[in-house]
């Protein structure tokens, strides 16, 4: 990849303006005193006048101080100087995009009114966001205008006070449809026809894990002394309402994930299930439904592990450990060592029983077509007037 120097669109006060080969925006460079680095950050436009004012916004001005700055400096500054070096600096930056791409890259502090906020949570809730998840970004902009000494306006960044004030609620999600074992055969059968979404629904079939670990899940992430799954990619923030577990992985899941990094996983973008996001795993259950009439959605085995571990009599303690469920009252680990060989135990014992007889199910199911096919009378052609074998 070309030095970003080499073709700057705009430079002002040591800081420049370029493209990125690997995204539309235009980004603003700079060299990091001390190391040397040349750092990056994006100015949220691809429009190159929009992008020269706000690099000059943040030259210029330096730190934001007053209501007339832009959003998007201030967001900028807080990230620079404050999150990105915190595990969570990944999360914030995503909180940045989400209210930038909604405000504009020139929007001013001042435009942050209280309608404007309540039309900005709306938004969230239209796209099928919980409040929780608003309120969370909301926080990350408030955070950043204390950053800069800004304690005004004021930021509602919370759950309790946007139902107060607003009146708003989360919608709830429909239930997940839970299959039946012969309809997770049915579902096995028909992702054969891709290796990715079959390699996903593998994953969810022996973690249990919430629909994007199935995405993320690559080899830096399997301890294989240990033969211990970690849900959790390197250098991400665990989420206390949604933490990712240390899964104990059943001997075929091991085998398995094995197989598959000696098959090569370049051609998979590094991760096992080949998925670079969770729409690419939505449109694949979507075409596996309509072709068997399975309502299947993201967290359907999810829901269907919970159920196979608790009707096989698995410690309630290693159920929630498995699920990332935080249980104070409860032994989260039942006393084992992560890597000691009692770890889970009964969980992946169970997860590898309950495979194996869905996959019997799957593989008497393509028997049985085979055998239908076999037997259907020849049609004969209406063009031609020849048969046509099945």
């Amino acid at each position: 990849m070309p030095q970003p120097r080499k073709h700057p669109l705009f430079e002002l006060g040591g800081q420049w303006i370029a493209n990125d080969p690997d995204s539309r925006m235009l980004y603003r460079f700079w060299t990091e005193s001390g190391t040397g680095r040349t750092r990056r950050a994006s100015l949220g436009t691809t429009d190159l006048e929009t992008a020269k004012r706000c690099l000059a916004e943040i030259v210029v001005k330096g730190a934001p101080k007053t209501i007339d700055a832009l959003l998007s400096a201030v967001l900028l500054k807080y990230f620079e100087e404050r999150t990105d070096k915190l595990p969570s600096g990944k999360v914030a930056r995503g909180h940045g995009k989400k209210i930038v791409a909604f405000f504009g890259p020139m929007v001013r502090v001042k435009a942050l009114t209280e309608a404007k906020q309540k039309e900005f949570v709306m938004q969230c809730l239209e796209q099928g966001h919980k409040l929780a998840y608003a309120a969370r970004i909301m926080s990350t902009v408030s955070a950043a205008l204390l950053h800069s000494k800004l304690l005004k306006p004021e930021i509602i960044a919370s759950e309790a006070k946007m139902i107060d004030k607003w009146q708003l609620s989360s919608v709830e999600p429909d239930k997940a449809y839970i299959p039946t074992d012969k309809e997770c055969a049915e579902i096995l059968l028909a992702g054969r026809t891709s290796g990715s979404i079959l390699r996903w629904l593998i994953i969810q079939c022996f973690t249990g894990g919430r629909p994007q670990t199935g995405v993320d899940l690559s080899p830096a992430q399997f301890d294989r002394d240990a033969g211990v799954v970690n849900l959790n990619p390197s250098g991400r923030a665990q989420i206390k309402k949604k933490y990712r577990a240390k899964v104990k992985a059943a001997r075929t899941f091991r085998l398995l994930l094995r197989a598959w990094e000696r098959q090569g996983l370049d051609a998979f973008g590094g991760r096992y299930s080949g998925y670079s996001t969770l729409e690419g795993v939505k449109s694949a259950l979507q075409r596996i439904a309509a072709d068997t009439g399975i309502p299947i959605s993201t967290y359907s085995l999810r829901h269907k592990v919970t159920t196979i571990l608790r009707k096989s009599g698995v410690p309630e303690d290693q159920v929630s450990a498995v699920l990332g469920h935080k249980r104070p009252n409860l032994r989260t680990t039942a006393g084992y060592g992560e890597y000691g060989p009692d770890y889970q135990k009964e969980a992946a014992a169970a997860l590898e029983a309950w495979f194996w007889r869905i996959v019997e199910l799957a593989r008497n199911l393509a028997a049985e077509r085979a055998a239908n096919s076999r037997h259907t009378p020849d049609k004969v052609s209406v063009r031609t007037g020849r048969r046509v074998s099945h």
